[in-house]
């Protein structure tokens, strides 16, 4: 069944597509469209809808949930992430899978509400205490947050890990057709991931195993290898033989397609790399540039956040260059002007 969806609708139906059981979340805009519809249709898809006292309520049902087996989400928004990264550091430690939504907003701080990729940082590089990572996927079509619930689902479960699936405001609010699939619970062996008792299975004593496992530093050394080695992911336009390269993704990526487009068709060699997983970062779409001499990285925040990865993973050998604002998205034109005057 095609609908015209926003990224919020989108992703809610991809989540019931994925098989989620539990749902439980505390409103925040940009994020309350998914809130919204489990809050209205939950019951009707089998979910279990809770209304949470706060994100850290949330984020804690969902650790419990999961734990015992349920697929269980929540989703937020800025300082309601900001508010979970205990309880993510915790299922990071104990190697419970989950997935959490974050639609980014404007900050630091409480901030404001417009579009923002300003939790760049926050996400990737771990966000609460301990050795840790979450897969951290980044939308930047419609279809995309339809698609994307399921791959996360699957990498939380086969790492044992928690994954963040995020894009800014106005993805969340941008509208496509898209096609929309039942929800399936039959495909998923919940006793593959199940932590703790249910009727097939005896009670585990969930604990935080760093201090009881001799050889635990080298399994959390191999998994995150395994993660980075195995699970890049990214779309490349002209990338190959491109002279300057844009870096870009959720909004900004969709600006620089067509500016990609209207480079080429002028005869200059431009080229996009859109990084799906910001965590593993995808340095090997950076391989295959034969031509690069110049990347032009574009984002929604002012410290040039994901310049600092690009950079790192190239190994510092091109000329780098920022077009970047806390919320403010450059135009087609303006990008275009920015290459005609580094070309």
């Amino acid at each position: 069944m095609k609908k015209i969806l926003n990224g919020n609708e989108a992703f809610a139906y991809g989540a019931l597509a994925a098989g989620i059981d539990f749902y439980a979340g505390y409103p925040i805009t940009p994020s309350t469209d998914v809130y919204e519809f489990f809050e209205k249709y939950a019951n009707d898809y089998g979910v279990k809808f809770v209304h949470a006292s706060s994100e850290v309520s949330a984020i804690n049902m969902i650790m419990g949930a999961s734990i015992a087996g349920a697929r269980a989400l929540t989703v937020t928004s800025g300082c309601g992430f900001s508010l979970m990264q205990e309880a993510i550091s915790y299922m990071a430690g104990d190697f419970v899978p989950s997935v959490i939504l974050n639609v980014m907003r404007e900050g630091a701080g409480l901030g404001d509400i417009p579009r923002s990729q300003g939790d760049y940082n926050q996400m990737t590089k771990g966000g609460g205490n301990g050795d840790y990572h979450s897969i951290v996927l980044a939308c930047t079509t419609i279809l995309d947050c339809i698609t994307y619930p399921k791959i996360a689902f699957e990498l939380s479960e086969k790492y044992r890990n928690p994954v963040i699936i995020t894009y800014d405001s106005d993805i969340a609010h941008t509208k496509e057709i898209v096609e929309v699939h039942s929800q399936n619970k039959n495909n998923i062996d919940k006793l593959s991931y199940t932590l703790t008792g249910n009727k097939n299975n005896n009670p585990k004593r969930i604990q935080n195993i760093y201090y009881h496992d001799k050889d635990f530093n080298e399994t959390l050394k191999n998994k995150y290898e395994l993660i980075e080695k195995n699970e890049q992911r990214y779309e490349s336009y002209f990338a190959e033989d491109a002279e300057i390269v844009l870096v870009a993704f959720s909004i900004c990526a969709r600006i620089c397609v067509d500016v990609v487009k209207r480079a080429r068709a002028n005869g200059v060699k431009v080229g996009l790399i859109i990084p799906i997983t910001l965590y593993p970062f995808p340095k090997k779409a950076f391989e295959t540039l034969t031509n690069c001499k110049k990347i032009v990285v574009v984002e929604l925040n002012i410290l040039k956040q994901m310049r600092a990865d690009v950079e790192y993973f190239t190994k510092f050998k091109y000329e780098y260059y920022s077009i970047n604002s806390m919320s403010t998205c450059p135009t087609v034109l303006d990008i275009l002007s920015f290459i005609e005057e580094i070309k």
